[in-house]
């Protein structure tokens, strides 16, 4: 347990779930433990410190945004060791980037075991090198005044900030108030697998799945939004908008 613990982690921004498979057994073989965020705004979520990663791995070609803006974001941040990678074929974005704090920009390049050696080398260059402090910014997306869930739990109810009711099951409701329980950080996986089969397993993992994969559907189809639910791998899942338990 300890040997894992004491892995790097490495913040994985991929949207393409092929990619995203042989970069993380790539990094795993490598002897690191990899947190995915499939899309720009997970990374947002996921990224919580500049002590949190020891490396972020970011994808040009995300599904919601540019990964450069993230790169520049993670980079202004004090993010360690930040590397983009895809079709970067614009000289002043790449030296934009550098100037940034950017560590590294791989223009196309081959396969997953590339990307991974240029990390080890970014790893060993910048293991020493002195950090300079720096103010959090605020994330690069657009906000319209975030409003609150409400989370009717005796009535199994979810309610939308602009008033939607969302039926939900009783699992349903206990993700709910676990999501809530945690509204900065990710849920514990295993906690909540076990809150609601007993047990820790494949099956209890699968149903879990199954849980949130309906949730998210009913969520999406009732108010018409972007799915609030971000996937954290390795970790669990978080709401990106606050949930306020109104009764218990």
């Amino acid at each position: 347990m300890n040997h894992m613990l004491n892995k790097p982690s490495v913040l994985l921004v991929v949207s393409d779930n092929f990619i995203a498979k042989k970069l993380t057994q790539a990094l795993h073989i490598q002897g690191y433990k990899t947190v995915r965020a499939p899309l720009a705004r997970d990374c947002y979520s996921a990224w919580t410190s500049p002590e949190r990663f020891s490396m972020c791995l970011i994808d040009q070609h995300l599904e919601d945004q540019p990964g450069s803006v993230v790169a520049k974001y993670l980079a202004e941040n004090n993010a360690k060791n930040v590397v983009l990678f895809g079709e970067l074929d614009d000289a002043s974005l790449r030296l934009s980037l550098y100037h940034s704090g950017v560590a590294l920009v791989l223009r196309k390049p081959e396969g997953a075991n590339e990307i991974v050696a240029a990390l080890g080398v970014i790893a060993i260059e910048k293991a020493d090198a002195p950090r300079i402090s720096r103010r959090v910014i605020p994330f690069p997306v657009q906000t319209s005044g975030e409003s609150s869930w409400q989370l009717e739990s005796l009535r199994r109810e979810l309610v939308s900030p602009d008033g939607k009711t969302i039926a939900l099951t009783r699992n349903e409701v206990k993700v709910c108030l676990a999501l809530a329980a945690e509204p900065s950080e990710p849920t514990n996986r295993e906690a909540l697998t076990r809150s609601l089969y007993g047990r820790f397993d494949s099956s209890a993992n699968r149903a879990l799945d199954a849980v949130i994969k309906r949730l998210r559907q009913k969520i999406v189809a009732t108010v018409n939004t972007v799915d609030p639910i971000t996937t954290h791998y390795g970790e669990g899942h978080r709401f990106t908008a606050p949930i306020v338990v109104v009764s218990q």
